[in-house]
């Protein structure tokens, strides 16, 4: 594990401009962590304690309905998960399998608040990511409801 990983989160769009001292702020408030394709992360109806940023690999959002696994969508590196339900302080909304081997930054719930606190910045980015995919997906709703 000893990937310069500051160097590939300045290369998401997220961190876009960021520099590598940058980077390793990010770094610093987590742990990197691998996992093995097939592990659950977590389950739908969990409480959210830690919030992911894929940096290899990719992840499964999926929940199960009847007796069947839905997949949602596959989050690849760069894509944040699971901070609207830390930061709302509500359950998961979704599970989350690693599709393959995968390595994450991992944070734990205060200490992704006091990163997102000590950096205004970085807090907008974020959010403003949250949000606009809140709102991709409410439109797809929108969209499959008139057809």
């Amino acid at each position: 594990m000893n990937e310069p990983y500051d160097q590939i989160i300045t290369t998401f769009p997220l961190f876009e401009g960021y520099t590598v001292h940058g980077a390793q702020f990010i770094l610093e408030h987590g742990k990197i962590r691998e996992h093995e394709s097939g592990e659950v992360l977590c389950r739908e109806g969990d409480t959210a304690n830690f919030v992911l940023l894929v940096l290899r690999g990719k992840v499964e959002v999926f929940v199960e309905r009847r007796g069947q696994t839905l997949v949602l969508t596959e989050a690849g590196p760069g894509t944040i998960l699971g901070e609207l339900a830390v930061l709302c302080g509500s359950p998961r909304s979704a599970s989350l399998r690693a599709s393959e081997k995968l390595v994450v930054l991992h944070w734990e719930k205060e200490a992704f608040r006091r990163m997102l606190l000590s950096d205004a910045f970085l807090s907008e980015r974020i959010l403003r990511q949250s949000l606009r995919m809140l709102i991709e997906k409410e439109q797809t709703l929108i969209d499959s409801l008139g057809t």
